[in-house]
């Protein structure tokens, strides 16, 4: 017999309650086995994740010092350089030193100079170069200096400073290798009349000190590499391996943090560039955070009290399951056969009869009713929200067809509409066309706001109107015992700049938190009004009213007087937030037993877009510049070509990036304008493509895609962005304001 058969042999003749005892053991033992692990992952994950944070806010504070001492080296450079002497025996020493030798007594003087100089800084070494890069004086104030003669002419800074067109792009710090020690140093072009005569070199040393004074500064380990060598470092265990795999991995973290393994621990590295040295090798100053080290002190007490307590753990479920087992052991098996019968699964009518049975089975019966109840519930519910999903999915999907056959629509019945020649019956019949087209807009954005991908674009609109459109939805919404009285003043404009689906939640979270405040039924006013300060939404209710404890806190989210379960405390807060990111105010006036009104104040606008401002052609702003249409809709792309050329302009119209990099490369344009989802490449990158050929060139953005759809392409903040379904004026409107933003601020070239 094998040891397989043994097994299940024993299994077999194990009684039920052994059996569920050694179950209930293994299964908290695997449990806890398991939560060990994950939250050791979880502790690692995190930790390298806080690492990585830190070494990046150190890499920006290192690069800071690194800026903050070439400033101070080169100020300290400006100021030797003003100096009498050195600018005229460098040009007495360049003059004869083309017609033979030159005079000793130049540099004599010279270094006479510098030896003053460097007694009386704080800096560690100095040195001139001529024309050439090669020294002409040096003096140090610890060690020897440069040797007279020595040839820097390689050293990338040295050439920057006497070649004037290299100077354009700012110069950094360089390494010096001596002998005797390493200088991080800054070099100063010297020039008289205009000519560059050579340079002045001046640093401090880059040994011990330095890399003390960054570990004072930084919580971890500090390591300095020049080229494949490691010059110094804090890190006890940094010998020849950990040095090689130190330095491995520079091509891979040259910028970033990573992850990587030294002496079988692993480190989170981040560099630091230090600069170049006369040879060309890159001198770093590596920043080291030991994660494996951090981790195993942060799991080492957490896998203890786990051990312990998950023993202790086993041994309960062990002992409960044997316990459990013999006091309901026969109900239990009947219970087992009803389950079995699968009556439950089928017909939930059909009960298990349990009053005879034991608590714990009781229990169980009553627990497997509720969840089976539970389950049928949730199927419904379930079955519903795949239908609504379903429905927000197709509404996202036709957003984009839809709204650019609504622009098309729109576009050309305005174009017919600039005919001036058009019988008026037609014009009549063109204008309900224009009416029709924004209903289906509207309808659209209803249809997108139910499915939870709807547009946030800000329009004129009254604000007024808002109210009234969603007053049968509120009276509805509020139900009969509460009178819902809506007011405005119609002679006054009530225009201002929002979102609409944005106000209509404002005013839907205000109705049902005045609603919930008279359970037993009251007078509920909504009143929009102008007023000084902008346009008001006041919304009043005879509720119970709140006390002022409850008035200082009630914009604060997850903030709730209601029972558990009856709110979330985010529709005052959503409300606050909405508001303010419309430059609104909101205030509320409360009293306890009389009522509650909030007050919400937007900032008026007094233009409002009309039909008549559609039709008239002369509210596009006019152009002569250079456009590339990119445009992969042929409706769409002749449209806006028309409407374009209309106003003025030259257009050149491309069906997708090929064609569009084709007309980039041949001819002079003044601004881009591109759709945001197209095939092969989206705008932004056709945009950055079209950049590399025209600098100069302004980028406007359209697209009919909802926001959510829009956020894979990254198009970042203050791009200009033009929504479809668009008119006409609109586009001639963003077109001509982005061309004049870039005349104004030619540093502004991609919106």
């Amino acid at each position: 017999m094998t040891f397989k058969d043994r097994v299940v042999r024993f299994v077999r003749r194990t009684q039920l309650g052994a059996k569920l005892a050694w179950l209930a053991a293994g299964l908290t033992a695997l449990v806890v086995a398991a939560t060990v692990v994950v939250l050791s992952l979880q502790i690692r994950a995190n930790t390298r994740v806080r690492f990585e944070d830190e070494l990046r806010r150190n890499q920006k504070t290192f690069a800071q010092f690194q800026n903050q001492k070439l400033e101070q080296l080169t100020f300290a450079a400006t100021l030797i350089s003003q100096t009498a002497s050195l600018p005229y025996a460098l040009e007495t020493y360049s003059a004869e030193a083309g017609n033979g030798v030159p005079r000793a007594d130049l540099t004599t003087t010279v270094q006479r100079e510098l030896e003053r100089l460097v007694r009386e800084s704080t800096k560690d070494i100095l040195f001139v170069t001529d024309e050439k890069g090669r020294v002409f004086a040096s003096a140090a104030r610890l060690g020897a200096p440069v040797p007279v003669g020595t040839d820097l002419s390689r050293m990338r800074e040295i050439q920057q400073a006497l070649d004037v067109r290299e100077r354009i792009s700012r110069g950094g710090l360089a390494v010096l290798r001596q002998p005797d020690a390493d200088f991080q140093v800054a070099v100063y072009p010297v020039e008289v009349g205009g000519y560059t005569l050579g340079t002045l070199v001046l640093g401090e040393r880059l040994d011990s000190g330095f890399v003390d004074a960054a570990r004072a500064a930084f919580d971890g380990y500090v390591v300095v590499s020049i080229g494949d060598v490691i010059a110094s470092g804090t890190f006890p265990g940094m010998n020849d391996g950990g040095a090689r795999a130190l330095l491995a991995s520079a091509p891979k973290v040259d910028s970033a943090p990573a992850t990587v393994l030294i002496a079988k621990e692993e480190f989170v590295v981040a560099p630091v560039l230090l600069g170049e040295t006369q040879d060309g090798a890159p001198v770093r100053m590596w920043l080291l955070q030991p994660l494996t080290e951090t981790v195993r002190a942060l799991t080492r007490p957490l896998v203890r009290d786990f051990l312990m307590y998950g023993v202790l753990a086993v041994l309960l479920a062990g002992f409960g399951a044997a316990v459990l087992a013999r006091s309901v052991m026969r109900p239990f098996k009947r219970f087992v056969r009803y389950l079995q019968e699968g009556t439950a699964a089928e017909r939930v009518e059909a009960r298990f009869d349990a009053h005879d049975a034991p608590a714990e089975v009781r229990t169980l019966n009553e627990s497997f009713d509720e969840l089976m109840d539970a389950l049928h519930m949730s199927e419904a519910q379930l079955r519903q929200a795949s239908k609504l999903e379903a429905v927000g999915t197709l509404a996202g999907g036709i957003a984009h067809d839809f709204n650019n056959l609504l622009t098309v629509i729109t576009g050309f019945t305005e174009l017919a509409l600039s005919d001036r020649n058009i019988p008026a019956s037609l014009k009549e019949d063109l204008g309900q066309v224009i009416s029709a087209s924004e209903r289906a807009t509207a309808l659209t954005r209803q249809l997108l706001a139910f499915s939870r991908k709807q547009v946030l674009l800000p329009t004129v609109l009254d604000l007024a109107d808002v109210v009234e459109d969603v007053a049968p939805m509120l009276r509805r919404l509020v139900g009969e015992h509460i009178a819902l009285r809506v007011e405005r003043e119609r002679t006054e404009h009530t225009h201002v700049l929002v979102d609409r689906g944005q106000v209509e939640q404002v005013v839907i979270n205000l109705v049902v938190n005045a609603r919930d405040a008279m359970p037993r039924g009251g007078q509920l006013v909504i009143r929009v009004a102008r007023t000084n300060g902008g346009v008001t939404l006041s919304v009043s209710d005879t509720g119970s009213g709140m006390p002022q404890e409850v008035r200082e806190r009630i914009f604060e989210p997850f903030f709730t007087t209601k029972e558990p379960g009856k709110g979330t405390g985010l529709g005052l807060a959503t409300v606050y937030g909405i508001v303010k990111q419309s430059g609104g105010t909101i205030d509320v006036n409360s009293t306890v037993g009389v009522g509650t009104m909030f007050t919400v104040t937007l900032p008026a606008s007094d233009s409002a877009l009309t039909i008549d401002d559609l039709n008239d052609n002369s509210a596009a702003p006019r152009g002569t510049e250079t456009i590339l249409l990119v445009e992969d809709e042929p409706s769409v792309r002749q449209l806006a070509q028309r409407a374009l050329e209309g106003c003025g302009y030259s257009v050149i119209a491309a069906a997708g990036h090929a064609d569009a990099l084709a007309l980039a490369a041949r001819a002079r344009v003044d601004l881009v304008l591109t759709d945001v989802v197209m095939p092969e490449l989206g705008g932004p990158q056709v945009a950055d493509r079209i950049l590399l050929l025209q600098p100069d060139a302004a980028v406007v953005y359209m697209s009919g895609y909802a926001d959510d759809a829009l956020r894979s392409f990254d198009l970042g903040h203050g791009v200009n962005f033009l929504r479809k379904p668009f008119t006409t004026v609109q586009l001639a409107r963003i077109v001509r304001s982005t061309l004049d933003a870039r005349a104004a601020h030619p540093s502004a070239l991609a919106g």
